[in-house]
């Protein structure tokens, strides 16, 4: 097709693609907290959905209802992956112009 220049688009997808790569990096750097049981159970995962850390309050572990204890670990993690993603996706999205690109946003 004349008057269109294909790798001009190709360059453009290239530095679009190191961009995104690179905004994944930093956000690997960057931290975000959710808790559950009034804050007695507190997770911290990266930008990536990498769980950082898991601090319990001494007063949510009662040997006697274990199953309380995991309910609120299990809804800390949750909460912590979902605003993670939430997190990533905007920042990306900032970077693509809302553009969904499979397998890189």
């Amino acid at each position: 097709m004349p008057g269109i220049d294909l790798n001009y688009f190709i360059r453009q997808a290239n530095k679009l693609t190191e961009k995104i790569e690179q905004r994944k990096q930093e956000l690997a750097n960057e931290k975000v907290e959710a808790s559950s049981g009034e804050g007695r159970v507190k997770v911290v995962v990266n930008g990536i959905q990498e769980v950082q850390s898991i601090h319990i309050d001494k007063a949510a572990i009662d040997p006697n209802d274990t199953g309380m204890l995991e309910d609120l670990i299990t809804a800390a993690v949750n909460a912590a992956l979902a605003s993670s993603r939430q997190h990533m996706q905007k920042e990306l999205a900032k970077i693509s112009g809302g553009v969904k690109i499979p397998g890189i946003t």
